[in-house]
């Protein structure tokens, strides 16, 4: 686990981001780790600051019904491109160091 998430509990969402315009628009999703504890929280921080800061979590089927957590990245999102934000029900893990 990262020295951030060690200090604070982490929440994950599904993110559905928005890239382009028109007809040559792609939608894609993000798993996001953050310290928000609810979409509300979320979109709080967007109201006030405009973006909302955490990490981009990597994940692989772990073959239990859950996603196992093989990297994380930092990953920053503002109301431009965001098409919504829902947390994610699936359990994420990742093994102990």
């Amino acid at each position: 686990m990262s020295a951030e998430s060690d200090q604070s509990p982490r929440f994950v969402y599904w993110l559905q981001m928005i890239s382009g315009f028109g007809p040559s628009a792609k939608v894609f999703a993000v798993v996001f780790e953050c310290s928000h504890a609810s979409v509300d929280d979320i979109n709080a921080e967007l109201r006030q600051h405009g973006t909302v800061s955490g990490s981009r979590l990597e994940t692989t089927d772990d073959g239990k019904g859950g996603r196992l957590i093989r990297n994380r990245t930092g990953f920053l999102f503002g109301v431009a491109g965001l098409a919504t934000v829902q947390t994610y029900h699936k359990k994420c893990w990742e093994p102990a160091e």
